[in-house]
């Protein structure tokens, strides 16, 4: 890769699977009393694909039902048409299967002056920033919290994603890459 372009974008992304069960966390609560967070007992999730630009303070996100290639290559179009920069968007991410897909690869080479992407080495999720962002968003949306129905969830994950749509100081925080 050469180096940034005064018009590039670089971006970490990431899919993080948001379960419908509450994430039970250390809380305050009176001694000898156990706090109990309600769960309707399913197994739904729905997926996040997201991209974080560490540098603004910024989360580009899209929800999907499953992960796939597919979705991937939306994700990846979106994510196209909402940086609408003169240059270059690189795109660190890791190695998923997905992402190496070769029915994307037509996509990728028609957008090759669009879009780079940049793997990081297998099994290191630790030089992802985005993995940080992921943390803070569960403890935002799913920590300790009780949803009466699957769309109530979303609809809370929703308002929390679009929130991180604008600079954000306490992102550019979290996912400082220096």
């Amino acid at each position: 890769m050469a180096a940034l372009g005064e018009n590039d974008v670089l971006l970490f992304e990431d899919e993080c699977g948001i379960k419908y069960a509450p994430t039970l966390t250390r809380c305050w609560a009176l001694k000898g009393n156990q706090p109990q967070i309600l769960t309707l007992g399913t197994h739904k999730c729905t997926t996040v694909l997201g991209a974080v630009d560490p540098l603004h303070g910024r989360v580009y996100s899209v929800l999907a039902d499953r992960l796939t290639h597919v979705e991937f290559q939306v994700f990846l179009e979106s994510l196209i048409t909402h940086y609408k920069t003169p240059g270059k968007i690189v795109l660190v991410l890791d190695n998923a299967r997905f992402h190496h897909a070769k029915a994307l690869q037509p996509f990728l080479e028609q957008m090759k002056s669009k879009l780079e992407l940049l793997f990081l080495p297998p099994y290191s999720p630790d030089l992802n920033p985005i993995e940080r962002f992921w943390k803070f968003l569960r403890k935002l949306v799913t920590h300790n919290t009780f949803y009466e129905t699957v769309d109530n969830l979303i609809t809370s994950l929703k308002h929390v994603l679009q929130k991180f749509l604008c600079p954000s100081f306490e992102i550019s925080s979290l996912c400082r890459i220096l």
